[in-house]
């Protein structure tokens, strides 16, 4: 710019000379309609020289200010994205310290990034769920995009809108890779849809690429068989194999519940010989009915560990399933000077109740 410059200026500057060395200042006539202009060469390249100086000042101003804006935009653009990280990492704390609280308190003051707002939006659905408002749950699960509906097919469910989950999920489904979690939360939907045979038959397929826990297995396994007890043993059959040491708990409860003893005895014989205590009493809080020769073998253990607490809980549950409430009682009396377990807790209040002795039952209630 500035050799262009003093180019214009060396070149206007020959031409004036030139006039003024031969004594003529040189004549200028520009004629445009009814417009005339009339100036000596001279008179011209000082105009033109004050024009290009006057336009390169304007220019340098002009771009003094372009840069101090830029640089102060640039200021407050970083302001605004500290903000914007501040209340995201405030949000995403309150969330893994599951303080609904806070987590509600942040949002709302929350200027999260245009990207951020479904999780936002998912995030107040959940507290929403957890202060019994479900109906609010909805609206914010329904603004978010359709993409991101699918990620939290578990809080469609909490709202009690399975079919929606089940179509965004079906839709998941179908694609070449689907997440452990999507398998997870399409199970979870299609149990509490009471759709057995499609969560047995997703189980079937997909049972390999799933690597939960046998906790986790058998929580929706009980499920499972909770949906139709009276088809349990097929059910159980049609298990892959793997999954059916894992299953016979839930089948075993199953059983027990429709007072269908002879189908379990041997397992139940199987934990009082080899000291399983503790899976006994938890398979014989389903009792639906007694069986009196298990009942004649937990008797005799406790003749040699007569304050064992699993097997005194057995006892009463057989008790309970045969109508001898009062034995049962007593039995929770003995068990009330140790430790207590939330396992003996539905056994001991109908115990209580039906044997007339509703203090302790009001008790145990609202403990």
């Amino acid at each position: 710019m500035t050799r262009t410059l003093i180019s214009v200026m060396v070149l206007l500057g020959v031409l004036a000379a030139g006039h003024l060395l031969i004594d003529e200042k040189g004549y200028l006539l520009v004629a445009v309609n009814n417009y005339t202009i009339e100036t000596s060469l001279f008179a011209l390249g000082v105009m033109l020289i004050f024009a290009l100086l006057l336009g390169s000042l304007l220019l340098n101003l002009a771009g003094t200010v372009w840069r101090a804006f830029a640089r102060s935009r640039g200021w407050l653009k970083g302001r605004k994205s500290k903000r914007q990280q501040q209340a995201f990492e405030a949000v995403l704390w309150a969330c893994i310290n599951g303080d609904d609280e806070q987590l509600q308190q942040a949002m709302s003051i929350a200027d999260l990034p245009d990207q951020w707002q479904d999780q936002q939006r998912a995030m107040a659905a959940r507290v929403a769920l957890q202060q019994q408002q479900p109906a609010q749950a909805l609206a914010q699960l329904q603004a978010m995009s359709p993409e991101s509906q699918g990620q939290v097919a578990k809080l469609w469910l909490e709202a009690n809108q399975g079919e929606q989950a089940l179509l965004l999920l079906g839709a998941q489904m179908d694609e070449k890779k689907v997440s452990d979690n999507v398998v997870a939360s399409y199970l979870e939907a299609l149990l509490q849809a009471r759709q057995g045979q499609q969560a047995l038959a997703l189980i079937q397929q997909r049972h390999k690429q799933l690597g939960w826990s046998e906790s986790r297995w058998q929580q929706y396994l009980h499920a499972l068989f909770a949906i139709d007890d009276n088809s349990a043993q097929t059910t159980f059959n049609a298990l892959p194999k793997a999954l059916r040491p894992l299953a016979a708990p839930a089948l075993t409860q199953q059983a027990l519940r429709l007072g269908q003893f002879d189908a379990v005895r041997g397992d139940l014989l199987k934990y009082l010989k080899k000291g399983q205590y503790q899976q006994l009493a938890e398979a014989l809080q389903y009792a639906g009915s007694s069986d009196p020769e298990l009942r004649k073998l937990i008797q005799a253990a406790l003749q040699k560990q007569p304050e064992q607490a699993e097997l005194l809980f057995s006892l009463a549950c057989l008790a309970n399933a045969e109508g001898e409430h009062e034995l049962a009682a007593k039995i929770f009396d003995t068990l009330a000077k140790s430790p207590w377990q939330a396992l003996w807790q539905q056994q001991a209040e109908q115990a209580y109740a039906k044997s007339g002795q509703f203090d302790k039952a009001y008790l145990l209630a609202t403990q």
